[in-house]
């Protein structure tokens, strides 16, 4: 455990390749560290905060991907082991969800928010918090609304369109259920449409900033 008196408060942003920095339509380019939303947040929050940045492209929250072998895409099963890696953490930020809109899950709004769900469940353990005795805060962003576009993403996220439209009231759903906090990732950004779902570096930029504002409110209304 960290011992010093003043002991910075740390994030940790679990996610897919929007938290990565996937540039979109770029084959696979990343985003500058400090371009990154994780990294925007970063220089807004300044010297009392340490941001863990965890992203994965393809990251799913609770399915196994048969097309990645050798590399685990499932969110569910490594965020125990990531969270106990970087223990002491303040405040865990989930930004899943998209990956699991692809047409080989079959998934429903709703399957998705659960799969949220699960994870937030997941990462709320004493062990993980300040102290080994609090269990971490989490915020949850909702994934923006996909595109369907003729290009290599176009028939993995078959349908999905017409789905992460429901994104929004099924995490909502499960918000109210659960009393986890939600930033709604498209009252600010939108997916780009060069390739449909990913974000650009100018909706990295706002969605970095609107993090800051959010993580500050929260722990000042906390009174820390």
């Amino acid at each position: 455990m960290e011992l010093e008196e003043n002991r910075k408060k740390h994030i940790l942003c679990y996610g897919d390749s929007n938290t990565w920095g996937y540039i979109p339509g770029g084959d696979g380019a990343r985003l500058a560290a400090n371009a990154r939303w994780p990294g925007v947040m970063s220089k807004l929050l300044r010297t009392n905060y340490r941001i863990t940045e965890e992203g994965l492209c393809g990251r799913t929250t609770v399915h196994d991907d048969p097309f990645s072998p050798g590399i685990e895409m499932n969110g569910l099963k490594l965020i125990a082991t990531i969270l106990d890696s970087h223990k002491p953490i303040d405040l865990v930020i989930v930004f899943l969800g998209v990956n699991d809109l692809k047409y080989r899950f079959s998934t429903t709004a709703t399957d998705v928010a659960n799969g949220v769900e699960t994870l937030v469940r997941a990462a709320v353990r004493p062990d993980f918090g300040p102290g080994g005795r609090t269990p971490p805060d989490v915020l949850v962003i909702t994934p923006p609304s996909i595109w369907e576009v003729a290009n290599a993403f176009g028939p993995i996220f078959k349908g999905g369109r017409e789905k992460s439209i429901e994104v929004r009231d099924a995490f909502t759903q499960m918000s109210k259920r659960t009393g986890v906090p939600l930033l709604y990732a498209e009252d600010f950004v939108a997916s780009d449409p060069t390739d449909g779902i990913h974000l650009s570096e100018e909706s990295h930029g706002i969605l970095g900033q609107e993090v800051a504002k959010w993580v500050l409110e929260w722990f000042e209304s906390r009174g820390n």
